[in-house]
């Protein structure tokens, strides 16, 4: 009878033809081993090479001397970080080549909007590593390699952003751009350290992991007080008469009729619009909460898209104007209402097509609807909208004020 070969346990860290290397035990519960492949040396101690030019790798070990699996692990993860930093084509031995790899490898798999801003957020990086090392700190540089990000990269990445003192990005930055900077660099190292699972191991430790950055108080910037304006109707309607176009007024219209973001409201189809029975169709996969959403059209809303032109070549509602075939981009409107403000002469800061959305939560009427209908109505959830969205007039604090006046009287 054949007998049953027992599966011995082994660990896998960096990548095979680079930085590999293997933690195993050769039979079940016994001294462990670690093994990589290191290149073929002569006799002068130069590297041999094929005929293509590549260095010879032959297979090389060592017991450890132990049988402790998570030591063991640490150890393969040690080597291969080792071998990475040594070796030219590692994708880890420069900070450069790994977010590189990371663009190449991980951001295509991502969305659209994701994927463009992976590849803004590297180029602010590596702008700003390039900038430390033109101004002499060359270890602080883009060649350097990750595992030595510390906490004076963390807080002077954050000045820097927010100042506007990185060549290329001049305009300074607020608070939550800032944060999602840094949550794609965090990203970078969370994947190349191996954090998800089937990751590969890039890096033996992750140089901002979550501990490391509490213990050192490498605390995200984030807004002070992040409610914003609301759009009242006399500035609505002195930003209509300035707007460029129908696509301009058409989004204005929805933002305000639905209470939905303007990215929700420019990505929806003609197929999740039925005007005969007054009713919009949201698609989770262009809402910020995923969420797929059927809400009633109100008549103001259904007359604005009745009265807006209709692109029979384009599927979405409000189609780009120079290719049909896309919505209207999200720049394009936000450059927009800039413009539009600038000649209606609505000087508030930040107030753009979000403000309709907060305009109608800020209501007596709004408040006083149940949680579930607030959530479905405008796709957010009600934390969300107690937090950020909602704002108590003064006119309402006044007759709060009196009604508890009143009822001491009457006391």
């Amino acid at each position: 009878m054949a007998r049953t070969r027992t599966k011995c346990w082994s660990y896998n860290a960096g990548e095979r033809g680079i930085n590999w290397c293997r933690a195993y035990e050769k039979e079940k519960g016994g001294t462990l081993f670690l093994e990589w492949m290191e290149p073929v040396a002569d006799d002068e101690g130069n590297v041999v090479e094929d005929a293509e030019g590549n260095p010879q790798l032959r297979r090389a070990r060592m017991s450890l001397k132990h049988t402790d699996r998570k030591r063991a692990e640490k150890q393969a993860r040690d080597h291969a970080e080792e071998a990475a930093a040594h070796a030219p084509g590692a994708p880890a031995s420069t900070l450069r080549r790994l977010i590189n790899r990371y663009l190449k490898e991980v951001t295509p798999d991502k969305k659209e909007s994701k994927r463009k801003h992976d590849q803004r957020a590297a180029r602010v990086f590596l702008a700003y590593f390039t900038d430390r090392a033109d101004a002499g700190e060359q270890d602080r540089g883009p060649e350097r390699h990750p595992g030595t990000l510390d906490r004076q990269d963390w807080a002077g990445f954050i000045a820097a952003r927010r100042d506007g003192r990185i060549t290329g990005w001049e305009r300074p930055c607020r608070n939550n751009q800032i944060r999602l900077d840094l949550k794609f660099l965090l990203s970078v190292l969370h994947w190349a350290s191996g954090a998800d699972e089937g990751a590969p191991h890039f890096l033996a430790r992750n140089p901002w992991r979550w501990e490391r950055r509490r213990a050192q108080k490498m605390v995200m910037p984030k807004e002070k007080d992040p409610r914003r304006p609301g759009i009242s109707e006399e500035q609505h309607q002195r930003v209509l008469a300035h707007s460029p176009n129908w696509r301009f007024t058409l989004t204005a219209e929805l933002c305000r009729a639905t209470m939905h973001r303007m990215n929700s409201v420019r990505q929806l189809r003609k197929v999740d619009v039925d005007l005969e029975a007054g009713r919009v169709r949201w698609r989770g996969e262009y809402d910020k909460t995923g969420r797929e959403l059927v809400t009633p059209l109100t008549p103001e809303a259904v007359e604005a898209i009745r009265s807006a032109p209709v692109d029979v070549l384009s599927p979405w509602l409000i189609p780009a104007e120079q290719d049909p075939s896309r919505p209207v981009s999200r720049s394009v409107l936000n450059d927009w209402m800039q413009r539009v403000k600038e000649r209606a002469g609505v000087d508030v800061e930040r107030l753009g097509f979000h403000a309709y959305k907060r305009a109608g939560i800020r209501t007596k009427e709004f408040r006083a609807l149940p949680a579930k209908v607030q959530e479905q109505l405008t796709g957010t959830t009600h934390a969300m909208l107690r937090a950020v969205y909602d704002e108590v007039p003064f006119e309402e604090l006044a007759e709060a004020m009196e009604t508890l006046r009143s009822a001491r009287r009457r006391a």
